[in-house]
């Protein structure tokens, strides 16, 4: 996303907005980290023993974070076999079905962050979403331990292989703190309910707490059963003993279901599915070697002209420098800061026939980019082109890497900085310069083929300065020796419209619209789009104060045709990498009806009209690829941002969605060459 210059505000995946309005706005927001109050309702878990060389079951194993030590209780499912597992009603007859595009489509999609607490389930082994290790604690299970402690903070002496399996723990009278880990594999409520499968190697106990409990009588060394139950609680999976010699491993977590071998791309719920030509039923744990990606998720990432990859590497967040450092396919979790393997990535993309637009993480030394560039290489499809962006909105000081950049100019340009130009033009060269290094090697190591690596440049929509200080790079140009636009290819911005409507300067008037009838609906949507329900034009009482006539959609019409005239000057085309609503209440507000308006305006039949409206726009404005953002979310206080609110909603009862596979579907791409 963009702001004005002056104004600090958070940008994808991090932080929270300013109160000021800004001229575009925020593009996301981070979900919160685990805390006390999420994890506070854990009960007791129940032991799973491989093999019992290493230990025996015992209360002294079982996971409890409260005074209280509860018993296990039994769930109630609507069948006792594993093939006949069920999920969610509201799931059952969920699956999208997705029709190819007749050509290449000219919309993209970013995918949201891989996390535990995702309504989004990439891959059919959850143990792929779990959260880092935590090392803990708890006097009620473990009489070593003199207090209950949800996180020691130890993670950092954790005994663990190259994959982040665990190879031992703290002996009895240990110096460290803790005496067993635990990961979080589930929490939000959008996921399957019913009899989950978890497959491992090794000896030692494996405990299931909160959502979960371990089906005894159906569980056999190295195959555990496990009742996963609805509702917004967490699943929890912790190890409390392991053999060293050999050690827990190659833990998988398979949810109900699967598909008919006839059609391997289709989620079923159970085996009742398939008959006839369908095939025979396949459960996920049965899937062929190699299976990564869950169906359902297949099925809506196919289509997309491309697939933004910046919360999968965590871009924001991701301080690795070396190769070394990056996540491996093998790794237990991908949801470190490191981020989702690099191999994943374009084998998503392969998989759903679409290009893939990969971040450089923004510290990253010019051997991991080198290297990098040696995989894409060898992982590129035939036939598709690697986008390439460096960092992300490097412009935008709520992220640290931009702080980092600053310093970086400083040296860089210190003759410059002594003669009076400001800091942030030299910052924007200086990242200016670093995109086109980045892009000089990757394309380099793909040699004959370096034309199929794009290089994008991230600028702002409601900044054209910054977009001609990136192209021009005035103060980069005499180290690289041109210009950069001279080795940039396309010029992304991110359009958003309406986070002005949140900011609490105009907050008087957006609280009179709760009287309404609609608790102030309509009159959101007439900020939003200038017009009635007739179409008819008319005042937009909020932007009016600002100058602005007709609305948010046409604010950023105004951002759209102004970034074309600037990368125009330079014969390169302009995509989003970014864009859609940005509804958003301000950080730390506490208003239930604001955060109960905006959560009713997404879910709105005419949300899915504005984001026509903003797609005929930007294509009017002879904007190319859009990439919207993002893929699936649920709403918070920290934002809006899914097409989707869960994986296994339908265009029926997601407005945003409905648009977005419209338009992939069904509408090629409309410029020339594409």
């Amino acid at each position: 996303m963009a702001l004005a210059v002056s104004t600090l505000i958070a940008g994808c995946g991090g932080g929270n907005s300013s109160d000021v309005p800004t001229q575009e706005s925020v593009s996301a927001v981070a979900a919160p980290s685990t805390s006390t109050a999420d994890v506070s309702s854990v009960q007791s878990g129940v032991t799973s023993t491989a093999n019992q060389s290493s230990s025996s079951a015992s209360a002294d194993t079982a996971v409890a974070t409260s005074a209280t030590n509860t018993s296990d209780t039994a769930v109630t499912v609507a069948s006792s076999t594993d093939d006949a597992s069920t999920v969610a009603p509201s799931l059952a007859a969920s699956t999208v079905t997705v029709s190819s595009a007749p050509s290449k489509s000219g919309i993209g999609t970013n995918l949201a962050q891989v996390s535990y607490y995702s309504a989004a389930y990439p891959t059919i082994d959850f143990m792929k979403r779990s959260s880092t290790w935590l090392t803990q604690c708890s006097p009620y299970t473990n009489k070593d331990c003199k207090a209950s402690v949800w996180d020691t903070g130890e993670e950092a002496s954790l005994d663990m292989d190259a994959n982040g399996w665990i190879k031992s723990l703290p002996a009895t009278g240990s110096s460290a703190a803790y005496r067993y880990v635990t990961t979080a594999v589930l929490s939000g409520g959008t996921q399957p309910v019913g009899k989950y499968v978890v497959l491992y190697d090794g000896q030692g106990t494996i405990a299931y707490s909160g959502i979960g409990t371990k089906v005894a009588a159906q569980s056999t060394p190295g195959r555990d059963v496990v009742n996963v139950t609805t509702g917004a609680g967490g699943l929890y999976l912790s190890i409390t003993a392991t053999t060293p010699s050999n050690y827990l491993r190659n833990i998988r977590i398979y949810a109900p279901g699967g598909a008919c071998s006839g059609d391997m791309n289709t989620y079923v719920t159970s085996a009742s599915a398939c008959t006839g030509a369908a095939g025979s039923y396949v459960a996920f744990e049965n899937f062929p070697a190699g299976s990564t990606w869950f169906p359902t998720f297949m099925s809506g990432v196919k289509g997309y002209r491309t697939l933004r990859f910046m919360d999968w590497g965590q871009t924001n967040i991701n301080t690795i420098t070396a190769w070394s450092n990056r996540t491996p396919p093998t790794a237990r979790t991908w949801t470190g800061n490191a981020g989702v393997p690099i191999e994943a990535m374009f084998d998503l993309a392969k998989n759903a026939s679409a290009d893939p637009w990969v971040n450089i993480p923004p510290y990253a030394s010019d051997d991991y980019i080198h290297q990098f560039g040696q995989l894409a290489h060898q992982n590129l499809a035939a036939g598709q082109t690697l986008n390439l962006e460096y960092g992300n909105e490097m412009w935008n000081y709520a992220f640290p890497a931009t702080v980092w950049a600053t310093t970086q100019a400083k040296t860089a340009f210190a003759a410059s900085l002594a003669k009076g130009v400001d800091l942030n033009t030299l910052t924007i060269n200086w990242y200016a310069q670093r995109l086109v290094q980045a892009c000089k090697i990757v394309k380099g190591e793909f040699g004959a083929d370096a034309s199929r690596v794009r290089c994008v440049a991230n600028t702002q929509a409601a900044n054209t300065y910054d977009t001609n200080q990136v192209l021009a790079c005035t103060y980069a140009a005499t180290t690289l020796g041109a210009a950069c636009a001279k080795s940039i290819d396309v010029v992304a911005i991110a359009p958003y419209f309406g986070q002005y409507i949140g900011a609490t300067a105009y907050r008087p008037t957006v609280s009179a619209w709760y009287a309404d009838a609609d608790g102030g609906l309509t009159k959101m949507f007439q900020e939003i789009t200038g017009t009635d329900s007739t179409g008819t034009a008319v005042a937009t009482p909020l932007l009016a104060t600002s100058g602005v006539v007709g609305g948010a959609l046409a604010q950023i019409k105004a951002q759209m045709v102004a970034t074309k005239a600037a990368v125009d000057k330079y014969g390169l085309p302009m995509w989003a990498y970014e864009g859609g609503q940005s509804l958003l209440p301000p950080a730390g507000d506490t208003d239930a009806k604001l955060l109960a308006l905006m959560t009713a305006a997404n879910r709105d039949v005419r949300m899915g009209a504005a984001y026509q409206t903003m797609l005929q726009n930007w294509q009017s404005a002879g904007g190319q690829t859009f990439s919207l953002f993002t893929d699936i979310a649920t709403p918070s206080k920290y934002g809006f941002w899914g097409l989707r609110e869960s994986q296994f909603d339908t265009t029926a009862n997601a407005p945003k969605w409905s648009t977005a596979v419209q338009w992939r579907d069904s509408k090629a791409c409309w410029w020339a060459g594409c």
